[in-house]
């Protein structure tokens, strides 16, 4: 009976506030794939955290070491088109973390899902060359049926988190039990009904168990690996954290599938050590995020 009422809710859920930035003005100007800099300038313009986070992004040691930037043409055309979407992605799901659901905070899940893309897409690069924009997406949203739960179901699902939060449980477990549904399987549901592209519902179906990915494999991998160094490294919160029973980084099953789409098993051991500095970096743009999420 639990599990038919929430399926009903499911099934009546149109859209959710955190999504819904996504649609505004804003990315709609810089989806276009035609869009000219002086638009993006325009808009960048309008909001005073994204202009200065742009500006910072642009004068970190990382991109420029050579001089100063100090106006937002030069800022956008160095960071091009995509790291300004990003920013921009990223600033307003950590505005709309406060207003999924009454009682909720789901910045730090947000924070979590920025981390997860940023390594997913590090670790593509690293192993087979520049990531495909789809990546970033399917990395971001590859815990939403949490918040969808939260959003259908709000007191169920806060009760559920506390118990987690206390360790009574796994939280997947927790999910079935007291709602009939877990959040994979709410996220696969409101992703195919929102139309999201494929991968996105490979990676929110089975970035925990890649092997069972039915297409994208390569790709519901790479986040699988991505989500557990970001919960390693304590980067935001998900609702879970890693257990005894989720396996060594080097032994999770997602390194197979990698190793059969690259043609070689990568030196693991070798390539976490590696990858320590750069989530040291994107430990401190999330702070910095953060910060101007709040302004």
């Amino acid at each position: 009976m639990r599990r038919e009422l929430t399926l009903e809710a499911l099934g009546q859920l149109q859209q959710i506030p955190v999504l819904q930035s996504f649609a505004q003005n804003f990315l709609k100007i810089l989806n276009q794939t035609d869009v000219d800099v002086s638009d993006v300038v325009g808009v960048v313009a309008k909001d005073s955290a994204l202009c200065v986070r742009i500006l910072r992004m642009a004068n970190s040691v990382l991109v420029s070491s050579e001089r100063r930037i100090d106006d937002l043409d030069s800022a956008v055309q160095m960071l091009g088109l995509g790291r300004v979407r990003k920013a921009a992605q990223a600033l307003f799901m950590l505005r709309d973390g406060k207003r999924v659901a009454d009682g909720f905070d789901w910045r730090h899940l947000w924070i979590h899902a920025i981390a997860t893309s940023s390594i997913a897409e590090e670790l593509e690069k690293r192993l087979r060359g520049e990531a495909p924009p789809a990546l970033h997406v399917a990395a971001l949203l590859h815990d939403v049926g949490k918040i969808v739960l939260s959003t259908v179901a709000a007191d169920e699902y806060r009760a559920i988190l506390v118990a987690t939060w206390q360790e009574r449980g796994r939280l997947e477990d927790l999910e079935r039990a007291r709602l009939g549904v877990d959040h994979r399987e709410a996220g696969v549901l409101f992703a195919r009904q929102s139309g999201m592209a494929e991968m996105v519902v490979q990676a929110i179906a089975h970035h925990d168990q890649p092997e069972q990915a039915k297409s994208f494999r390569f790709e519901v991998a790479l986040i699988s690996l991505a989500n557990y160094l970001s919960k390693a490294h304590g980067l935001g919160f998900s609702g879970s954290r890693i257990e005894a029973s989720d396996g060594e980084f080097a032994n999770l099953s997602a390194w197979k599938i990698i190793a059969e789409r690259v043609g070689y098993m990568p030196d693991v051991e070798a390539l976490e050590a590696e990858m320590v500095p750069f989530i040291g970096e994107v430990r401190a743009d999330l702070r910095e995020m953060r910060e101007a999420s709040e302004r």
